[in-house]
């Protein structure tokens, strides 16, 4: 084998030097996966002289992409070589647009995805319970449903009656006919069908790119994974990129299994693991090969360190969520006071912690950028009806609080009942004076809102959760399991109320906390604050994954196996984000929901 002009491992000069047929490379973290990607292109053209132009390299992000490129065309010296870079939905939309058949086709814009939704529901009558909150729940089960329905049928739903989603399905998917628009989900299905059906089209594109490169292997979905493996045919010149390990795109479709598939499909491929991680200290890479070998379904590897710089690990327990929340804004004073903040991020599980935290962060006075804008952890439609029923407790008796609650529990009264703007007692208990029965239960909605009165905060949640009977309503229209969820942010909003004095501290506070996340900061210097998700592919001098509890990592949405398996998959992303500290923080309740997170056991488990 010709040694390189580069500096390269063994593994990676193989990756590099792959010629035909497929290949699968596993490409762990800091591994130089992009490196290896840009080297293989350049060595197609150079030394087997592959024209540029029957090379196709496909990403899953409009900036992986445009960086992939934009290496390639500085290793190469120039810039116009005709290389195919572009993600999945752009490489397919393409591919569409060149048939006959989607040629005045358009993608609708979100703008037009909501306005389009929002008329069908509008247009209606077996839509009229559904608002104008409830259009984004919508759009997200449309999509889950087009990418998910063969493995798990119908999405969950909060809102909309299940028998109502396959007439609002239906509805949308022929407007977007009518139109002729495509949704992105529709890119996948439509390319799929085209490519399928009609053989002179996909010659064309098996003779157009010859040799085909994917990055970010392991995110790939079964539509996705089908169309490449068409496009590959009959050479099979097909050189994916990936880490099993790194699957965290579950929710749109994405699964590992499509890395063991590849390998049942393709028994003949060259099978390559990139075996050293250039990024992260010695100890970090231990902790988190310790931590993914729990998984079951996974292709094992040995990942080596490449160097010792740094602190590592560390884990360290808090006695409360409070002293954890203590702990952590102690410890990022202390990088902020050395001059390192703006090397360090701050990794949570979900975007409604982040907006917890961007609030905690900004109290503290310590500047921190977010790459995604947070969900507001108070607008749920639980939480607003508590709200209600608490500015009804103040004697705020506006129509809007009142047509919020007032069949919730169910007590059959009309909105006509409320002409206006503030209700008056007498007149609605006077509108039901010849139906006793509803107007029994408008007076034991005014005796419960009386009751509100004068009670400590927490103590007037607990009353509207269990004495008015909100979380039997609950239990009533969505069913046991995803009760349970929705009870369980009531109890969270009660334990959380618990700080406030008044109802008006409270308001303050979440008037304030909205303030706060409506329009992140994303530039400047300080600390950086994201998800797990929005983590992959990057990496940060220190990394803090604070509250390793429990219901926060792992979520307690996720029950099964194969949803636990992909949590754990998270959090090593998370881990591995860090070059040279990693900074683990939990709190220690020793049972229920607040336990330590099982992801550390491995950890704290002496060997």
């Amino acid at each position: 084998m010709k040694k390189p002009e580069f500096s390269c491992t063994p593994n990676q000069e193989k990756a590099i030097s792959h010629t035909d047929g497929p290949a699968m490379v596993l490409a762990g973290p800091g591994s130089g996966k992009t490196f290896v990607t840009v080297h293989r292109i350049r060595r197609l053209i150079t030394s087997q002289g592959i024209d540029p132009a029957h090379i196709l390299v496909i990403t899953f992000t409009k900036a992986a992409a445009l960086e992939m490129q934009q290496r390639f065309f500085r290793l190469m010296g120039e810039g116009n070589l005709p290389v195919r870079f572009g993600t999945f939905h752009a490489v397919f939309y393409h591919i569409l647009k060149q048939s006959v058949q989607y040629r005045n086709y358009t993608i609708i814009t979100e703008k037009e995805k909501r306005k389009l939704v929002r008329d069908i529901i509008h247009n209606h009558k077996r839509f009229v319970y559904l608002q104008e909150e409830d259009i984004e729940e919508i759009i997200t089960a449309v999509s889950t449903y087009k990418i998910k329905a063969a493995e798990s049928g119908l999405p969950e739903l909060q809102k909309m009656k299940r028998e109502d989603f396959f007439s609002l399905f239906e509805e949308y998917q022929g407007w977007l006919a009518e139109i002729s628009k495509f949704d992105f989900d529709d890119l996948l299905t439509a390319c799929f069908q085209l490519l399928r059906d009609e053989p002179e089209t996909l010659s064309h594109w098996q003779a157009q790119f010859r040799y085909i490169l994917v990055d970010e292997f392991q995110d790939i979905s079964p539509v996705q994974y089908e169309i490449i493996r068409l496009l590959a045919a009959p050479a099979h010149n097909l050189f994916v990129v990936g880490d099993d390990d790194q699957s965290i795109y579950g929710f749109r479709g994405a699964s590992p299994d499509c890395m063991k598939r590849f390998l049942a499909d393709y028994p003949q491929a060259e099978q390559i693991l990139l075996d050293v991680n250039f990024r992260c200290h010695r100890d970090i890479v231990q902790a988190a090969a310790n931590v993914i070998a729990e998984n079951q379904s996974r292709i094992p590897k040995k990942i080596c360190p490449a160097h010792e710089d740094g602190a590592g690990l560390q884990i360290l327990r808090a006695e409360s969520e409070d002293m954890l929340r203590k702990t952590v804004v102690d410890l990022l004073w202390e990088e902020c006071r050395a001059g390192k903040l703006a090397q360090c991020a701050m990794i949570c599980r979900t975007n409604l912690e982040c907006g917890f935290w961007a609030q905690t962060l900004h109290e503290a006075g310590i500047p921190y950028m977010m790459r995604e804008k947070p969900q507001n952890r108070f607008s749920h439609f639980v939480i607003r009806d508590i709200c209600a029923y608490l500015a009804l407790g103040q004697g705020d008796h506006a129509r809007r609080h009142f047509l919020r609650v007032m069949n919730r529990p169910v007590r059959y009264m009309k909105r006509e009942s409320l002409p206006e703007t503030k209700v008056n007692r007498d007149a609605l208990t006077g509108y039901y004076a010849d139906k006793p029965l509803i107007q029994e239960r408008v007076k034991k909605l005014y005796k419960d809102i009386d009751a509100l009165a004068g009670k400590r905060v927490h103590l007037q949640i607990h009353y509207i959760r269990k004495m008015i009977g909100y979380e039997a309503f609950l239990r009533e229209k969505y069913g046991s399991q995803k009760a349970e969820e929705l009870i369980r942010i009531g109890e969270e909003f009660e334990a959380f109320s618990r700080r406030f004095s008044s109802v008006r501290e409270m308001n303050t506070y979440m008037e304030h906390y909205a303030e706060v996340i409506k329009e992140p900061e994303r530039d400047g210097e300080g600390l950086q604050l994201m998800t797990m998700h929005a983590s992959k592919g990057l990496e940060f001098g220190t990394v803090f994954v604070p509250e390793c509890n429990e219901g926060k990592i792992p979520s307690d949405k996720s029950k099964t196996p194969v949803e636990i398996e992909e949590e754990r998959r998270m959090f090593y992303v998370a881990m591995t984000r860090a070059k040279n500290k990693l900074c683990l923080v939990y709190h220690d309740e020793k049972t229920g929901k607040d336990a330590p997170s099982r992801f550390l056991k491995p950890l704290l488990t002496p060997p």
